[in-house]
């Protein structure tokens, strides 16, 4: 079943189209968010809204320090992540509850926002990542109302992005950020930092 998940995370990560019949959805039961509504900021922690508990693909290669301190964008922490496979993929999604993929009721809704803005910078520069909001399809009971990704390139300065959600149903979001990251024949690190529902 874990496999099943992962595949169809990462399908709706990589904009594959699947044919899913939908599942009986039930209340998703989402929180009202005041906007700006943080994803992660400086808490230098984990103990948010949405919590970084969904690993994908390759999660062996996966490492993540939510309190390190080399060049933050803003305060005294950044969110360093690395990818130490050469192959394979690897990401994280934020969720709400932790460890769900659509079979409880949770999320937030995040209604009136326009847009995700975060700010992220490689190591090197030229990290290709996607980043998404949502990715439990309704295929899933208790599954994100909107699905939004972006691929970027990173350089090696500091740099805002977004996501763009106009138009979307933001009634429940259950996966409020996420990145993957395909192997690129070597590690892969870069820093994320001020990511927030606008």
């Amino acid at each position: 079943m874990k496999t099943i998940r992962t595949s169809l995370a990462f399908a709706a990560a990589c904009g594959i189209a699947l044919s899913v019949l939908p599942a009986q959805m039930g209340s998703c039961a989402p929180k009202k968010a005041t906007l700006p509504f943080a994803v992660y900021t400086d808490a230098g922690s984990f103990d948010t809204a949405y919590i970084p508990s969904g690993y994908m693909g390759n999660t062996r290669g996966i490492k993540m320090d939510p309190n390190c301190t080399d060049n933050p964008h803003s305060g005294a922490n950044c969110l360093k992540v690395q990818y130490t496979a050469a192959d394979n993929w690897g990401g994280v999604v934020w969720q709400s509850p932790a460890n769900d993929w659509g079979d409880q009721p949770g999320g937030w809704n995040v209604s009136g926002a326009t847009k995700l803005t975060f700010w992220a910078r490689g190591a090197k520069g030229g990290e290709k990542v996607s980043f998404l909001v949502g990715i439990i399809g309704p295929d899933k009971s208790y599954h994100d109302t909107a699905l939004a990704k972006t691929d970027k390139v990173l350089t090696t300065s500091w740099a805002q992005y977004t996501i763009a959600l106009s138009g979307k149903d933001l009634t429940c979001i259950k996966t409020g950020f996420g990145w993957t990251v395909a192997g690129s024949g070597s590690p892969i690190t870069f820093y994320l930092d001020d990511i927030k529902f606008q």
